[in-house]
């Protein structure tokens, strides 16, 4: 049995539960969640207010990060974007890629509560993995507003894909480990993932990077530094960075920096790697 209750079903629990949201909508399928978010911010004829959350049963054209496509059985996956006006300097845009992950990790550990939580991590830069197989990957991009109040004012829209189930079949067809939310729930001995519970779970998320963004204009990254150590899956691990399919640093995680940055230590160097086209992965893993 699918955790996804019907479309209607969820538009109307999230119309509930985001009272201070302008604009929920859940619709059956749409090409991409992000992807529509971000041509109603271009667009000049915007009736859209914000904050603002699409979800979608099923993405035709849905993606990750570095263009990868998100792989979407029917029914299986949890799929939602939100757009949020935030006021910081274009440089400190891309901090926010491990905010969001660091938010929706501490929301869904909170969620599956003591006895999983520690099993609920983040890979740097925002990766959720549950016995450190994915459960969920992030997306987050920025736009600047047709209307702009300042030149610090950009709409950043915020992806998230989620595994509901057939973690078995994706794990054979990926040739890599995948966990699913079916699985946490499973180790909880927990039944409850009902329609309502799915509806909160994104409305809790979606207020909860709200709150950060908030925060992250006045406090910047340093906030999330302590917050991302209590989550962080690489720490203290042996890692390879690839660019172009290449290992271009082999070396130790080291938690990140105040930018938002991961560090790699290597032959006594610390390297802070930037958010951009590269891969983190464990050494031994493909």
């Amino acid at each position: 049995m699918s955790l996804l209750p019907s479309a209607s079903v969820l538009q109307k629990t999230l119309y509930s539960a985001l009272p201070d949201f302008a604009s929920i909508a859940w619709v059956e399928q749409v090409g991409s969640t992000n992807v529509n978010l971000m041509q109603d911010v271009r667009s000049t004829q915007s009736v859209m207010g914000r904050p603002a959350l699409l979800g979608a049963h099923t993405q035709t054209s849905g993606r990750g990060r570095a263009g990868r496509r998100w792989q979407n059985p029917p029914g299986s996956t949890l799929m939602f974007s939100c757009a949020y006006d935030v006021f910081v300097p274009p440089a400190r845009l891309p901090m926010l890629a491990p905010v969001v992950g660091i938010v929706a990790c501490e929301q869904l550990r909170k969620i599956a509560g003591p006895a999983v939580q520690d099993r609920l991590l983040m890979k740097w830069p925002n990766d959720i993995l549950y016995d450190q197989a994915k459960l969920s990957g992030l997306l987050v991009e920025s736009a600047r507003p047709v209307q702009r109040e300042s030149q610090h004012h950009h709409v950043v829209i915020v992806g998230m894909g989620m595994n509901l189930s057939s973690a078995v079949e994706l794990t054979q067809h990926l040739g890599r480990k995948v966990a699913d939310w079916t699985s946490v729930l499973s180790d909880l001995n927990d039944d409850s993932g009902n329609s309502e519970d799915i509806a909160l779970l994104v409305a809790r998320i979606a207020r909860a990077w709200r709150d950060a963004f908030a925060q992250y204009e006045q406090q910047g990254f340093a906030a999330f530094m302590e917050r991302h150590a209590q989550v962080d899956a690489l720490r203290e691990q042996q890692v390879n960075v690839i660019q172009d399919e290449r290992i271009v640093l082999s070396g130790a995680a080291r938690g990140v920096n105040q930018d938002g940055c991961l560090l790699v230590e290597s032959a006594g160097r610390q390297h802070p790697i930037t958010i951009g086209d590269i891969s983190i992965r464990p050494e031994g893993q493909g």
